[in-house]
């Protein structure tokens, strides 16, 4: 249990009489590769937002790298190494694309505001610090051409992307992903996978990804937790997954009929 990046034990949350999330744990050791589906509804995007502490479960325990952190607010949840994207694309559509990247930066920021406000040269140096780094994530993701292009003016499959790499440059060491290949077509998908990979080696992060398309969760996954109506419901490897009778129930609306079965 030692090596476990992010370890959240028993995660529940209500709203009113409506039990959203029950009794989940999501453990995903460092460098894994972890899904997380479900029907409509079944409760993925709530879950993120307890882990990265949108909201704060009502039973259970989150740690990350050992360290408690529900009960922490987002932005203290960010800098202590746990970051994500969003299902409805969450850019500053105004700022540039280097900007976007830029301001994740300073989640790493130590300049004082004296420092800040006086352009020290500890603040310019640390500005230049960022802004190399910010230009080094946009070559990872081939957006450096499009650096001083306003964000919303990027294609739709590029602002997922540059979404990721805003993200990332908060340095997190677990990456959650929500729904990262909405929206995109199948080429745009395959390179989506190549580069989730590609990051999770490159950065040595964990990743926790909530996905639609199950030929790509299939695909990168290495273990697979399934919700339905906020209850987990089944667990393992995508080829245990793919033939579990509650999973094929959820997905289908009927259980599945073994072969040979009338």
């Amino acid at each position: 249990m030692s090596d476990l990046l992010l370890n959240a034990r028993g995660m529940g949350i209500a709203f009113g009489g409506l039990k959203a999330v029950q009794d989940l744990t999501v453990q995903v050791p460092a460098g894994g590769l972890h899904g997380l589906i479900g029907p409509n509804g079944a409760g993925k995007t709530t879950a993120f937002n307890l882990l990265t502490g949108v909201y704060r479960s009502q039973t259970g325990s989150i740690e990350l790298d050992g360290r408690r952190v529900d009960g922490l607010r987002p932005h203290e949840i960010a800098r202590a190494g746990m970051s994500r994207t969003f299902q409805n694309i969450r850019l500053f559509g105004e700022l540039s694309v280097l900007d976007n990247v830029r301001l994740a930066c300073h989640v790493r920021g130590r300049h004082s505001i004296l420092e800040t406000v006086l352009r020290l040269p500890g603040f310019v140096a640390q500005e230049a610090a960022m802004r190399d780094r910010a230009m080094e994530l946009l070559e990872v993701f081939g957006l450096e051409s499009m650096a001083g292009e306003q964000a919303k003016g990027l294609p739709y499959g590029d602002q997922r992307r540059l979404e990721i790499c805003r993200a990332l440059a908060t340095e997190p060491r677990v990456l959650l992903l929500d729904e990262p290949a909405a929206g995109m077509n199948p080429s745009e998908k395959q390179a989506l996978a190549r580069t989730i990979r590609e990051i999770r080696d490159r950065f040595g992060l964990a990743i926790l990804l909530i996905e639609h398309d199950m030929s790509l969760v299939m695909e990168i996954c290495e273990k697979i937790t399934v919700l339905d109506h906020g209850c987990p419901i089944a667990f393992g490897e995508p080829s245990m997954i793919q033939n579990d009778p509650k999973v094929c129930e959820a997905y289908l609306g009927q259980p599945a009929v073994a072969e040979g079965e009338p």
